[in-house]
């Protein structure tokens, strides 16, 4: 391996035991050959540190980092990474999944076909396993899943790349399935924010930023949908890092608009990156988490005094407000087409932003208290 290797795959690494040996490996064998592997564990409180020092201790292509304090997301352990890398793309791969033994060399050629070289890859394509135990993965259990887009470079007009592919058609923003130039992330400063999906900004930011951002059509990865995985934990602090995320992904994003001309000025594109993210987040995070979770008599009370005055008279949303704030926001939506309602959307962009205030509050309340 060089001391400039081409990739650098970027593992971070929390309680992977069962799986971390299959995901390396997968990166081990690759037919093509030139690149590194950085794993930084996140204080695992499992084996996998000691499996990985035992396995890859001496493995030039490995470098190893541990952490002595849990971060709680996988943000701070990319951010090292990224940090530490050499390769002249990144690739941030999930301590539990695979890649195919050619995915590298079929991204080196389509990066060597370009002249000057590509600054995003976004793969439209990829396989699902949920298979949930150690065994190798199983190639009768693969689902391939393709997202309804054309292979190509997409245009640099901006405002049609958000239009089109960020807030009607919805990419898959999963960091898994998109291949960086270093130098275009560290240009930009383009980092991972310490909340849930995480993956959201560095998504939003790489569409607007890229001036060679190439969709390739074709699946390389292997992603295992596990019960019990990270994105699916239902615990108190995971719940606080769901309202942490609803403010600061919106405000990233405005951050990055306003830093492009054509975007400062645009109230309605801001407000729909906004939505989506809102509706994102909310079905898949916290209405579940609300539902499923044995939610304490006194903090149950505190949400339904705190979101009344927000919902008016209509208590019954106030009470099941995951689901009223959910309504919300198809609300929200629809009255967008709507010219004539204008007022009556803005409205409710109002009450969504105090909604989220609340939640803050309360949760800072909360944990003073316990």
């Amino acid at each position: 391996m060089s001391t400039k290797p081409y990739f650098s795959i970027i593992i971070p690494m929390y309680n992977a035991e069962k799986y971390i040996k299959i995901c390396v490996d997968s990166i081990l064998t690759q037919t093509f050959q030139d690149f590194e592997v950085i794993i930084v564990d996140d204080c695992s409180t499992d084996n996998s540190y000691q499996i990985c020092t035992e396995l890859y201790g001496n493995n030039k292509k490995v470098r190893l980092f541990h952490h002595k304090k849990n971060h709680g997301t996988p943000s701070f352990a990319r951010n090292y990474g990224l940090k530490n890398a050499r390769g002249i793309y990144v690739w941030f791969i999930d301590n539990d999944d695979t890649i195919f033994p050619t995915a590298l060399e079929k991204l080196y050629s389509v990066t060597q076909s370009v002249r000057g070289g590509v600054e995003v890859i976004h793969c439209l394509g990829r396989y699902t396993t949920p298979q949930d135990d150690e065994k190798l993965i199983d190639s009768s259990k693969l689902n391939l899943g393709w997202e309804n887009r054309q292979e190509g470079f997409l245009g640099e007009d901006i405002t049609i790349r958000i239009n089109e592919h960020w807030v009607k058609n919805s990419i898959w923003i999963s960091t898994w399935l998109s291949i960086y130039n270093r130098n275009f992330l560290l240009k930009y400063n383009i980092k991972f924010l310490d909340c849930l999906i995480e993956d959201m900004s560095v998504a939003f930011e790489a569409l607007c930023f890229a001036k060679k951002y190439l969709m390739l059509h074709d699946a390389v990865y292997i992603w295992r949908k596990r019960s019990n995985s990270c994105s699916s934990m239902t615990d108190f602090n995971r719940f606080k890092l769901c309202v942490k995320s609803f403010v600061e992904i919106p405000n990233a994003i405005e951050k990055v608009m306003n830093k492009i001309p054509a975007l400062k000025d645009n109230r309605t594109l801001k407000e729909q990156s906004a939505l989506k993210i809102i509706g994102y987040v909310f079905p898949g995070r916290i209405v579940p988490f609300y539902n499923e979770s044995n939610i304490t008599a006194e903090l149950d009370n505190a949400v339904y005094e705190a979101l009344v005055p927000i919902f008016n008279e209509n208590t019954t949303m106030a009470k099941y407000f995951f689901h009223g704030f959910n309504t919300m926001w198809r609300q929200a939506n629809i009255l967008a087409q709507q010219n004539y309602h204008l007022r009556q959307r803005e409205d409710l962009i109002t009450k969504q932003s105090k909604l989220i205030e609340q939640l803050r509050l309360l949760l800072d309340q909360y944990d003073r208290k316990s």
